[in-house]
């Protein structure tokens, strides 16, 4: 996929997300305790978002990424409809833990259920890693601070991204079990 039509499809798919997450919960598909945890993971997103843009090719000579191909449109708008992809990448590992452990979920700390989180952080990373530089989107540039793992057609996959991907998922887990006894969740298969 050309790197323009990348950065629209990516944009397009990231602005659907919270459209999604509004029509579930305005319909009472999902429930409170979901809608609230969607919002948490864009929270949880936009730690890493949000200062990614300031250590990027606009603010840096020495650069956390660089752009292999220019943006159709401004790079903040990248980095913000991000957070609604990292929200709804933590809410498909709150559905693969719903499918891959036993009820009740979130309740209080299950090594399973952080592990599910963990290695789905690590795989759909490492995939967004993956098609970003096929598709000429940004690569990540090698630091000391952010080692390469290895390179894919010319670019290096490095450690920070993945790394993010170990935390990220920890505090978000954290997050989902205060929450889960803080709010009042529903009926569980709504949830």
């Amino acid at each position: 996929m050309p790197a323009e039509s990348f950065y629209w499809v990516d944009l397009v798919i990231a602005l659907s997300i919270p459209l999604l997450f509004v029509l579930l919960y305005r319909t009472h598909r999902i429930s409170r305790y979901s809608w609230l945890l969607f919002w948490a993971g864009c929270g949880v997103g936009a730690l890493w978002e949000i200062p990614f843009y300031f250590i990027g090719p606009y603010f840096s000579s020495d650069p956390l990424y660089i752009l292999n191909t220019p943006m159709p449109y401004p790079l903040f708008v990248l980095h913000f409809v991000h957070c609604f992809w990292d929200g709804g990448l933590f809410m498909i590992g709150v559905w693969l833990v719903k499918r891959l452990c036993r009820a009740p979920h979130f309740e209080r700390f299950r090594f399973q259920e952080l592990a599910v989180l963990l290695v789905w952080g690590q795989l759909q990373e490492l995939a967004v890693e993956l098609i970003s530089t096929g598709s000429s989107g940004w690569a990540y540039v090698p630091h000391w601070w952010n080692p390469s793992m290895f390179q894919f057609r010319g670019s290096d996959i490095t450690v920070l991204p993945q790394l993010i991907w170990v935390i990220a998922p920890t505090v978000f887990y954290v997050l989902a079990i205060r929450l889960r006894g803080s709010v009042h969740a529903g009926p569980p298969a709504n949830g």
